[in-house]
C-alpha cells in the first residue's frame, strides 16, 4: 500500500461520520479511530531482517572496519512506515518510550511519528532489546528510514 493511498483514505475518513477504520491489503495493515474527536492512527512498522539464522556451511567473514561491530544473528531494523517527524517521548517533559539497552515486548510503543498533524505510534514488531535509537527528537524521517536497531530476545 502506498503512502498516498493511506493519506487519501485518512482524508476521507476524517470527513466521514465513521469512528474507526481498519485496512488490510497485501500484507500491509493500518487502523484509524477517533477518540475524543482526535484522529489516532496505528500502523505496523515495516521490519527488515538484517540477518536470519541459517543452517548452512559457514561463510568466511571479512574483517570488520575499525570501530564497526558485527551484526547479531537476530538483529532487526525497525523502519519508518511514513514520512514525518520523529518523537521519542509523548511530550517534552516525559521520559522517552524506549532507551538503548531497554527490553521491549511485541506491541510496545517505540516512538511517535507525526504526519499531517496526526500522531502515529510505531510499535515493536517482536520481543527484544533496543540496540540503537537512530534518530533524535524532532528529526524528520522518510519512508523506510531506520528508526531503531532491535535485537530479538
Amino acid at each position: 500500500m502506498e503512502l498516498n493511498d493511506i493519506l487519501l483514505l485518512l482524508e476521507k475518513f476524517e470527513s466521514s461520520d465513521l469512528t474507526s477504520l481498519q485496512v488490510k491489503l497485501k500484507g500491509d495493515e493500518f487502523q484509524a479511530s477517533r477518540k475524543g474527536g482526535e484522529l489516532q492512527v496505528e500502523a505496523e512498522a515495516p521490519v527488515r531482517v538484517l540477518r536470519e539464522r541459517r543452517e548452512e556451511a559457514p561463510v568466511p567473514v571479512k574483517e570488520a572496519a575499525p570501530g564497526a561491530a558485527p551484526l547479531a544473528e537476530n538483529l532487526y531494523e525497525v523502519t519508518s512506515p511514513l514520512v514525518g517527524t520523529f518523537y521519542s517521548r509523548p511530550s517534552e517533559n516525559d521520559a522517552p518510550f524506549v532507551k538503548m539497552g531497554q527490553s521491549v515486548k511485541k506491541g510496545d510503543i517505540l516512538c511517535i511519528l507525526e504526519a499531517m498533524k496526526i500522531m502515529n505510534e510505531v510499535k515493536s514488531p517482536v520481543d527484544g532489546i533496543i540496540r540503537k535509537v537512530c534518530l533524535e527528537d524532532k528529526d524528520m524521517t522518510d519512508f523506510g528510514k531506520v528508526l531503531f536497531l532491535l535485537e530479538e530476545a
